[in-house]
């Protein structure tokens, strides 16, 4: 990781290290963390494209390029309870987020193809923290990036574990999430089947817990 990051040029580095202090002082800032997410990992999409391709549904979304766009959230709210698109919706409006927030295009990728996937990572993004029942909040968004780092091997990812964890776990004094829950995120990610490859838009009317043990998803309630 570190060396893709020497070998930026030298605006690219520039943009990058403004990006990443803006986002470090003010977690908030939502802009710049993806300009900061698009160039440390668009360049570690094309080598995901092999886990797609080895899923029916990953195939699947290679094809057709799905887009978590005009989602009905009030649609979705209305669905069984303990459904996967009922609890994404109550995620959504429990932390007051707007589905899109991070549908910013990303335009660094080597091609059209890196470009799309890094979209597809961002737009089902609170998927992935309903799937392991995490809110919004800075430590939770740590643990979220704990578990992707083994699925997806992001260098974003690497990032917002350690600087992240200084913040908000070591900063804000959350020694459980230290000791426990950080660990037990890693090792969720590593056990669980690779998440890039759902194609969430067919699951929505799914339980939420088959869902869960379909994947190997063992949900942060079970990592204190």
């Amino acid at each position: 990781m570190v060396v893709k990051l020497l070998r930026m040029d030298l605006g690219t580095a520039r943009t990058f290290a403004k990006a990443t202090v803006a986002a470090l002082r003010d977690s908030e800032e939502t802009d710049q963390l993806l300009v900061a997410e698009e160039i440390s990992s668009v360049g570690r999409m094309p080598a995901l494209v092999p886990m797609l391709e080895a899923d029916p549904e990953g195939r699947a979304i290679l094809a057709e390029r799905p887009r978590l766009e005009g989602l009905d959230l009030a649609a979705l709210g209305r669905l069984p309870e303990g459904s996967l698109g009922r609890a994404y919706a109550a995620h959504m409006a429990r932390c007051g987020l707007d589905p899109c927030a991070l549908h910013t295009p990303v335009t660094r990728g080597r091609d059209e193809l890196a470009d799309y996937l890094l979209e597809r990572v961002r737009h089902t993004h609170d998927i992935w923290h309903t799937v392991l029942g995490l809110g919004a909040e800075g430590h939770e968004e740590v643990l979220v990036h704990a578990f992707q780092w083994p699925q997806l091997r992001m260098p974003y990812s690497a990032l917002v574990v350690f600087f992240g964890s200084i913040k908000h776990v070591l900063g804000e004094r959350r020694w459980q999430v230290a000791r426990r829950q950080l660990p037990e995120a890693f090792r969720a990610g590593r056990r669980a089947r690779p998440l890039l490859p759902v194609y969430w838009e067919r699951h929505w009317e799914e339980p939420l817990e088959a869902l869960r043990e379909r994947l190997r998803v063992t949900p942060a309630t079970a990592w204190a």
